[in-house]
């Protein structure tokens, strides 16, 4: 599927079901990968991600991290996502309709994750957690619905892993991603030469595989440096698109595309993360993430439909990779009102997934953005430990114009306004 090329047709018949099946962009849900999973990290804006073996969400980001602990510990964490995702059309948008409304609103997240030690070097992770991924859906008779109407791409991985404590001060993890994908597709192609709305729905479920790799360094006890790399994982969609609703004179283009097994191709992209936590004082710590995320491996997609002519499809979204800079601190109160409390806060930035003027109705949130994050935490007795965290997700207006294909051309032109994601968290942490 990855070198699939784009037959090209004369038809008019065919030129229409390609167009309807092109303009839905095979959408990928808002959000993609995001950082907060629930986890004390939400308080640092994801600072220290990959440079935590104290926590027991290692298993999840630095699978190293595991044999840094003397008990078996499990953290459960919950989350929820509120997206402020409001779309303000303009006079070049040529479909009639509304603006959409919130398409993503609440959303729920979270974890479950376990560490221990097999024997003094050796030790282990259980993680189930998913931070790729999204879901939007946008009011019936939006303006945008040529593109796209409704769509959930979600994923949740199961990683087992093991790390190696090889020095003292070093450790080496490997964890096996097994994720699970959800794909979900609506759009609204145009009917006919008189308009109206046609249905597009696609739907399946996948499975792919990965691999975690981390080191963790801890040269002295006050610093610890941490490297994660995770692989790409392929996920293969095979269903029946169903197409209908298109009218007399273009149901009997579209049919043979009806009901047909399509199957498309689509990568989650390789990370990778360093991390630092750095203890300044008995009370105060600093946390440092740098990453890198490989979305031009993302981008392009591909498309087979099961007819006759074997129709393939390859779709080029010219995503390219992108940078992560995270900075935060946790300071401990022994004393006051907030005695036996910690409180935290981070900043990071995330640079744009989209060049500059293609974003897309099915990835509004592709801009850059700035995280704030805020958290608190209590040992609430010994062994027993809670964590609270907000982080906010910034990116102000994203600007879209974004042009359908031939023959009927929609356009949809105007701005999210003060486009914004908040995360809400909470986890506990206990021994046994």
């Amino acid at each position: 599927m990855a070198t699939a090329k784009l037959l090209k047709r004369s038809s008019l018949s065919l030129s229409v079901a390609i167009g309807a099946i092109m303009n839905a962009p095979l959408a990928q849900a808002g959000g993609l990968m995001v950082w907060e999973i629930g986890t004390p990290t939400l308080g640092t804006a994801g600072a220290g991600w990959a440079a935590m073996p104290e926590d027991a969400s290692t298993a999840y980001t630095n699978p190293a991290g595991t044999v840094w602990r003397d008990d078996t510990e499990i953290r459960a964490a919950g989350q929820l996502l509120y997206g402020d995702v409001d779309f303000s059309r303009e006079d070049g948008s040529n479909v009639p309709g509304n603006n959409g409304g919130d398409p993503i609103g609440w959303f729920p997240g979270g974890g479950a994750f376990a560490a221990g030690r097999l024997t003094d070097k050796l030790g282990w992770g259980l993680a189930m957690a998913g931070n790729f991924g999204g879901a939007l859906d946008y009011k019936d008779e939006w303006v945008g619905r040529r593109f796209v109407q409704e769509v959930d791409l979600l994923a949740m991985s199961l990683i087992p892993s093991l790390s190696w404590k090889i020095h003292p001060c070093l450790s080496v993890g490997v964890g096996l991603n097994l994720m699970a994908g959800y794909f979900n597709w609506k759009s609204a192609p145009r009917a006919g030469l008189l308009g109206g709305d046609g249905r597009l729905e696609y739907s399946d479920v996948d499975f792919g595989y990965g691999g975690n790799l981390g080191v963790t360094y801890r040269p002295v006890p006050t610093t610890t440096l941490g490297l994660t790399y995770t692989s790409r994982v392929d996920l293969d969609f095979e269903a029946r698109m169903k197409l209908d609703s298109f009218g007399p004179l273009f149901d009997i283009a579209v049919e043979r595309f009806d009901g047909r097994r399509t199957e498309i191709g689509m990568n989650v992209p390789a990370t990778y993360t360093a991390s630092l936590q750095q203890q300044l004082s008995q009370v105060t710590t600093l946390y440092v993430n740098f990453g890198w995320q490989e979305w031009s491996t993302y981008s392009p997609l591909a498309l087979r439909l099961d007819n006759p002519e074997q129709t393939s499809l390859r779709i080029d979204r010219g995503y390219r990779d992108t940078g992560h800079f995270a900075l935060g601190a946790r300071h401990g109160f022994s004393s006051g009102f907030l005695r036996d409390w910690s409180l935290s806060a981070g900043v990071a930035y995330d640079s744009a997934m989209v060049n500059t003027g293609t974003l897309t109705a099915d990835i509004p949130t592709a801009e850059a953005s700035w995280r704030f994050g805020f958290g608190a935490g209590k040992e609430l007795c010994p062994g027993l430990t809670l964590d609270l965290g907000y982080t906010l997700v910034w990116q102000g207006d994203n600007d879209i114009a974004q042009q359908g294909r031939p023959p009927f051309s929609p356009r949809l032109q105007g701005t999210y306004e003060d486009t914004a994601l908040h995360f809400f968290g909470g986890s506990v942490q206990f021994e046994l």
